[in-house]
């Protein structure tokens, strides 16, 4: 055998070894034969394919786009490698070249319906909705199912294009969803594998959304029974004279405005009554915040994203209530929550939108949110703290010294500065009439906002507000996503802040009230519209809350225009923040809520 030969059987059979040890799931002894399997043979396309899909496995996505990068090099019309690669390039959040690779993917196979679905998928992120529609009809007609079905009548658009193509999308999807209820044989065996999703985008419509979700609750425990589960211990009597036990539960304890929001409850709630337990769902990021959480909580468990070892798993604490911090914010959590693991389930203001979900028995919000008659938009009982500003125990945030300047950010001095840095899905088009309304008042204006976390949806709000605005567009500014300490800082160097209508800030308003920074807000009728003007009326102020859209452009105009009533307004505020930093009055409050919650489940067992 010659030593081209003898090369080519070893780095085979080494192969074969590697690929054997990672579907045992043994991955160093897999990343050990993959990498042996290269010394010998370093143009093999399939040991490159499999060190790199490892890679992305173990969450090492640079290292694993590296490695997908060369088996594509290697094998360009493998369409296995550019699907790996387009995954590896969708962790990572660069989701229009994860789009081109799985099209290539897609004209290499085109009889292919999961390569389809996941094209879709990707369309979907970057607010292609028609293209992704598209990809879901082709990869229904290739091979139908009940979860790519579901996909494409549940499509929502990550922005909004306008007030017409919202109320038409929210009508379609009210009918789409009728129809698949109407259907009585689709079947799931778990959301999880059907790539289903949570309803993350309703929240940001400025509409009620208690029917819609009822309807998407409903539908998912009809396709998908084994979403009904009871642990053991739900119905069972709680130990006498025991400290109630809860679990706080959320895929983003980290360094994340849920992590931001949440970290408090777990360094403050009173240990003599209350057995706190962090529930992480992996992968774990482990940064300050987590670490935090981790100390901080007498107890943290991880979970799979499997539902049913996340079922067992929670179960097995047997918690008296469970606390999950942003429903609909992500998939797992959202099914998870189907499931009946604590005698008391509740959610609250991290994704502050009602779930729908029949297993969840409370939100917890605030007497300062809510209107009367507030209760009608929700599925689940409505439980109300009492007068106060935030629901978050919240650390003041220190602005980083020595502080940066306007020209640290490409700004000038001389501009009048209104900033709105939130996540651009945040930008109703009812905000696009408020916008042009200040800029065309203030000819010094200039409004700054944050790039889209997808690259396209910059592109796409650039269209709509050239469209809705073209005298006043070209004085919108978009800044590249900060790192948190120049996040805080940008703020600081404003004039004015915008609060985003329909869907306030919580974190971005606690942080520009902490600077001093004037907010405008204009309350809506559902509480996620209520934050900011419920911090103000904590403080005892009410400059920033306008009554109506002209109101806001006003006070905005003045505060941007006005620079003795700004600073007298930003004093104001300085003096007056600290009602909403440090507040153990938000932990009480917490406790009485659980208190109560438990008792009147343990009095329903009697």
């Amino acid at each position: 055998m010659g030593e081209k030969k003898r090369r080519t059987a070893g780095s085979d059979a080494l192969l074969q070894q590697a690929q054997a040890m990672h579907r045992a799931n043994r991955l160093a002894e897999a990343k050990a034969l993959y990498q042996e399997t290269l010394a010998v043979a370093p143009a093999l396309p399939a040991a490159w394919l499999g060190l790199g899909t490892l890679a992305r496995q173990v969450g090492m996505v640079d290292a694993a786009i590296r490695m997908l990068a060369r088996a594509v090099e290697l094998a360009p019309d493998a369409p296995e490698c550019r699907d790996q690669y387009a995954g590896a390039l969708q962790d990572q959040g660069r989701i229009g070249q994860a789009a081109e690779q799985y099209q290539l993917a897609c004209d290499l196979r085109p009889h292919d319906s999961v390569g389809w679905e996941r094209l879709g998928i990707a369309r979907q992120a970057l607010g292609d909705i028609d293209a992704a529609a598209d990809c879901y009809r082709r990869a229904y007609r290739l091979a139908p199912g009940a979860g790519t079905r579901i996909r494409l009548a549940t499509l929502v658009s990550p922005l909004m294009r306008s007030r017409e193509a919202l109320t038409a999308e929210r009508a379609r999807l009210e009918a789409e969803l009728d129809a698949l209820l109407a259907d009585p044989t689709l079947h799931v065996d778990d959301p999880m594998q059907a790539a289903l999703w949570s309803n993350f985008y309703l929240a940001f419509h400025g509409a009620d959304d208690r029917a819609l979700q009822v309807r998407y609750a409903t539908l998912y425990r009809r396709v998908c029974p084994a979403l009904d589960h009871v642990a053991p211990h739900c119905g069972q009597p709680r130990p006498a004279g025991a400290r109630i036990r809860v679990g706080l539960l959320s895929k983003f304890f980290c360094e994340h405005s849920i992590g931001r929001t949440s970290r408090g409850l777990f360094a403050q709630l009173a240990r003599a009554d209350f057995e706190v337990t962090a529930i992480f769902v992996a992968p774990v990021v482990d940064d300050a915040y987590s670490r935090f959480i981790r100390e901080r909580a007498e107890h943290s468990l991880v979970v799979p994203q499997d539902l049913a070892q996340a079922r067992r798993l929670i179960g097995d604490l047997k918690l008296d209530v469970l606390f999950y911090q942003d429903i609909g914010m992500e998939p797992f959590t959202y099914f998870l929550a189907f499931s009946r693991l604590a005698p008391v389930q509740c959610v609250s203001y991290g994704h502050p939108d009602t779930t729908g979900i029949p297993t969840m028995d409370y939100f917890v919000s605030n007497d300062l949110y809510e209107l009367p008659g507030a209760a009608a938009h929700y599925s689940e009982r409505l439980f109300l703290l009492r007068d106060l500003g935030t629901l978050a125990y919240y650390d003041r945030p220190q602005l980083p010294q020595p502080a940066k300047r306007r020209a640290d950010f490409g700004l000038r001095d001389v501009d009048h500065l209104y900033i709105c840095p939130q996540n651009l899905f945040k930008f109703h088009p009812d905000m696009d009439e408020l916008i042009a309304g200040i800029l065309r008042r203030d000819v010094q204006g200039r409004l700054v906002v944050i790039e889209g976390r997808i690259g396209h949806w910059t592109d796409l709000m650039r269209a709509r507000w050239a469209a809705a605005m073209p005298d006043v567009a070209d004085r919108i500014v978009f800044l590249p996503r900060q790192a948190p300490q120049d996040y805080l800082n940008l703020i600081a160097i404003a004039d004015v802040m915008l609060d985003t209508v329909h869907f306030n800030g919580m974190n971005t308003s606690l942080e520009a009230i902490s600077v001093g920074v004037p907010i405008v807000t204009l309350p809506g009728e559902f509480q996620r519209g209520r934050h900011t003007q419920a911090m103000y009326r904590k403080m005892g102020m009410t400059e920033g809350i306008a009554a109506d859209a002209a109101d806001y452009i006003a006070r905005a105009v003045r505060l941007g225009t006005d620079g003795v009533h700004r600073r007298a307004v930003s004093e104001e505020i300085r003096r007056r923040s600290g009602a909403l930093f440090e507040d153990p009055q938000v932990v009480r409050e917490f406790e009485r809520f659980f208190r109560e919650a438990v008792a009147l489940a343990d009095r329903a067992k009697s």
